[in-house]
């Protein structure tokens, strides 16, 4: 599934059920989510995060494909508010 802003972004705050977004996460490089970019880059092309921190973005993939786990995709930035690192973890 190729990365679809508009589709992304319709998913925001969808916790429980199944979301468009985990299809997506493949193409985030691609759209220019990788270590180095701004968090102002990140922001314009995934919108608002689901939750923030100092440090981090968290955005909601919904329930995992492969068992009852919770996904989200976690965005790290440095000091200067650059991309560390992007994961998708579960819980």
């Amino acid at each position: 599934m190729n990365f679809d802003r508009a589709g992304w972004a319709a998913e925001r705050g969808n916790y429980d059920g199944e979301s468009r977004r985990g299809g997506m996460v493949a193409q985030l490089d691609d759209a220019g989510i990788t270590v180095g970019a701004a968090r102002e880059t990140v922001r314009s092309l995934l919108g608002e995060p689901d939750s923030t921190g100092p440090a981090a973005d968290i955005y909601f993939l919904g329930r995992s494909a492969t068992g009852p786990s919770f996904e989200t995709y976690r965005i790290d930035y440095d000091s200067a508010g650059k991309v560390r690192a992007a994961r998708v973890q579960r819980s």
